[in-house]
C-alpha cells in the first residue's frame, strides 16, 4: 500500500471525505483500483454525483474484490437513479438482478426505478418483493408508500409505510418529503407543509422537494383566498 492510499483510507474512515480525496485523487485509479474505489466513495458521500460516477465506472471494470464490485454497482446504480438517469439505472439493475445478486437494495431501486419508467405494476411487485425479504427496509416502505400516493389508492396504508420509514432514518429529507406528500394527497396540506418545509430546509438544492413544498404553498395559498371571500 502506497502511502497517499494508506493516508486516504484512513481520513475516509476517519468521516473526513474532502481530505481523504486530497491523497486519493493523486493516486492513478487505473494502477491502484482500490484508490478508485475509495475515491467513489467519497464522492458520493459528498454529494458529487457526476464525479462518482466517472469513479465507479472504472471500478465496475477492474474492482477484483468480489463484494467491493457487488457495492459498487450497487452505488452506481442508486446514484444514477438519483440523477434521473432512470433508462441507465434499469440497465444497471437489470443486469444485477440477472446475475443472481439477491439484495433488497437492488430489489428497491429497481423497483422505484420500474415506476419512474412507466412500469408501475412491475415496480410495485419488486419493492413487495424487497419487503419479504425485510419489512423493515426503509427504503422499500418510503418508495412504495410514495408510488401509492402518487397512484392516489391505500392512502392511509401509504402513509403508515412513509411514516415507518422515517422512524427508521428520522432525518432522512426523501422520507421527510414522502410523508408531507402523502398527507398532501390527503388534503391535510397544514400537516403536508410541517414536513415538506423540513424536507426543504435539510436539502435545499433538491428541486423536487422545492416543487412538492411550492405545490402546498400555493394549495393553502387558494384556500386562504377562498375563506377570505364574501359569501
Amino acid at each position: 500500500m502506497t502511502e497517499a492510499l494508506g493516508e486516504g483510507l484512513r481520513l475516509y474512515h476517519r468521516g473526513s471525505f474532502e481530505q481523504a480525496l486530497y491523497f486519493l485523487e493523486d493516486i492513478d485509479p487505473l494502477e491502484v483500483p482500490e484508490a478508485a474505489y475509495y475515491q467513489a466513495l467519497s464522492y458520493s458521500k459528498l454529494g458529487r454525483a457526476v464525479e462518482a460516477l466517472e469513479a465507479l465506472d472504472l471500478v465496475v471494470v477492474q474492482e477484483p474484490n468480489f463484494l467491493k464490485l457487488v457495492q459498487a454497482k450497487m452505488i452506481r446504480a442508486f446514484l444514477l437513479t438519483t440523477e434521473r438517469r432512470y433508462v441507465e439505472a434499469e440497465q444497471a439493475l437489470r443486469a444485477m438482478v440477472d446475475e443472481g445478486i439477491e439484495s433488497v437494495q437492488v430489489y428497491s431501486n429497481y423497483g422505484y426505478v420500474l415506476w419512474a419508467l412507466g412500469r408501475g405494476n412491475e415496480g410495485v411487485a419488486w419493492l413487495n418483493k424487497a419487503l419479504v425479504k425485510d419489512p423493515e427496509n426503509a427504503n422499500a416502505l418510503n418508495s412504495l408508500g410514495y408510488i401509492l400516493a402518487e397512484q392516489g389508492v391505500l392512502l392511509d396504508k401509504a402513509l403508515l409505510m412513509c411514516r415507518k420509514a422515517l422512524s427508521l432514518n428520522q432525518d432522512n429529507p426523501a422520507y421527510l418529503d414522502s410523508v408531507g406528500w402523502v398527507y398532501h394527497r390527503m388534503g391535510l396540506e397544514k400537516q403536508a407543509l410541517a414536513y415538506l418545509q423540513k424536507a426543504v430546509d435539510a436539502e435545499p438544492d433538491n428541486s423536487n422537494l422545492r416543487d412538492h413544498l411550492l405545490e402546498v404553498e400555493r394549495t393553502l395559498g387558494k384556500g386562504a383566498l377562498s375563506e377570505g371571500k364574501p359569501s
